[in-house]
């Protein structure tokens, strides 16, 4: 099978960033899956007194520690959703691909139980304290094989001298988690394996009561998309495409836009988009515009043609009673270029703004509102 190719991210230490390069190529043999957080739910909200049988997952009969996330060397134990992945024979061997075989640092992988969350990333540990980490998306859908990791000349800047090895003695394990938590969640779902000797080696623990609050709960609307697939009507329906974002807020309204700009075929482009929720959301991209105090997106004026090249945001007053007061209202600046006619504009009708959907690739080509299906 032909190796797939990943690009890590190192710690500025020596051992690892020196010698693991900025090719890892991995060989599935029938493997594991990735989790993709913008594509699955975090387990049901729990209370900080949930039973552990109905937060943690398999373990693999590792021994866990006691939460307490200041203990050196440990990581959150899986939750019960998870994946668990037993890590078998690391070694220094050679690539099992077509081409040139080449040195590598190997390890076997099993999948030994199987939750709704897979996938993850191989954390690789030196005894100098150095770590790298790999994305394993490459071996979706397999549940067992040998990830290869192999050294190249180059890493970045950093050239590798011609005599490099590979370290003598490193730990593995991998991790799985969620990136639309602040700050990521991240859970030990394999156990931990050593090529030579380590002093102090990763073990999973407990999470403590703060954990449990944090990564029990629906993470924040602004950092989830497509969650919520049947509420809200949007407008304009756009055709179905990939690179789809859909945010909303069931229970909240538009406030603005964190956004940042780009170019596409020598035009501006609105190159980024975040939804805001709240006046004190911390801000995503480059810039933002936002309500005042006391008002909402009530609607959008757009220019577009082949992308999405400006947009201005329309507020109104929020009313006590819930309702936009259509009688207080103003224009916010353009976000990216103004229309030079007249713009296409988007519901401002006080229906209440739920989010925004998008299509993206390198820039934002289609953009709607979602709104409520009725005015109040």
């Amino acid at each position: 099978m032909p190796g797939v190719f990943s690009r890590p991210s190192f710690t500025p230490r020596s051992a690892l960033r020196s010698v693991i390069g900025a090719v890892i190529t991995i060989v599935a043999l029938a493997g594991a899956v990735e989790t993709r957080a913008q594509e699955t739910k975090p387990p049901a909200k729990a209370k900080t007194s949930t039973a552990p049988e109905e937060l943690y997952g398999d373990q693999g009969g590792e021994k866990v520690e006691a939460a307490n996330s200041r203990v050196p060397n440990t990581v959150m134990r899986a939750r019960r959703e998870d994946s668990f992945v037993k890590l078998t024979n690391p070694r220094v061997g050679k690539t099992s691909g077509p081409g040139p075989k080449r040195n590598a640092l190997l390890v076997d992988f099993e999948v030994a139980s199987k939750g709704k969350f897979d996938g993850g990333t191989l954390v690789l540990h030196s005894d100098d304290g150095g770590r790298a980490e790999v994305a394993l998306s490459s071996i979706a859908k397999r549940d067992s094989g040998t990830i290869e990791l192999v050294g190249v000349k180059m890493f970045g800047n950093i050239k590798i001298p011609k005599n490099a090895t590979f370290p003598e003695n490193v730990e593995m394990y991998v991790t799985r988690g969620d990136d639309r938590y602040d700050p990521p969640s991240k859970f030990m779902v394999s156990n931990s394996v050593v090529m030579g000797t380590i002093k102090s080696t990763t073990r999973p623990r407990d999470w403590t009561a703060e954990e449990i609050g944090r990564y029990t709960k629906p993470p924040p609307s602004y950092r989830d998309p497509n969650a919520h697939p049947k509420i809200g009507v949007d407008v304009p329906t756009l055709p179905d495409a990939g690179g789809k974002f859909r945010f909303v807020d069931p229970d909240g309204r538009l406030l603005g836009l964190d956004y940042s700009m780009g170019e596409w075929e020598k035009q501006k482009t609105v190159a980024r988009l975040t939804p805001v929720y709240s006046l004190d959301q911390p801000k995503s991209h480059t810039d933002r515009s936002v309500a005042r105090n006391g008002y909402a997106v009530a609607g959008v004026e757009v220019n577009a043609d082949k992308y999405v090249n400006g947009i201005r945001l329309l507020f109104r007053r929020v009313k006590p009673d819930g309702t936009l007061d259509a009688k207080d209202a103003y224009s916010g600046e353009w976000i990216g270029m103004p229309a030079t006619g007249e713009a296409t504009k988007l519901v401002n009708d006080g229906r209440r703004v739920l989010g925004i959907h998008f299509q993206q690739g390198a820039i934002v080509d289609r953009f709607a509102l979602v709104v409520e299906a009725e005015a109040k």
